[in-house]
């Protein structure tokens, strides 16, 4: 996995995929769910 890992509550949640240089609070994120359904459909 690419990216640092998002936890919540002790869990995975997601990931962040990218931080914007100008704005370092700012960025995009990738949430696990959607990582494990797509991992799914591709095997």
């Amino acid at each position: 996995m690419s990216g640092a890992p998002i936890i919540q509550n002790n869990k995975f949640i997601g990931a962040v995929t990218h931080v914007l240089v100008n704005d370092p609070t700012t960025g995009y994120a990738v949430f696990g769910d959607l990582m494990i359904k797509q991992s799914r459909e591709i095997n």
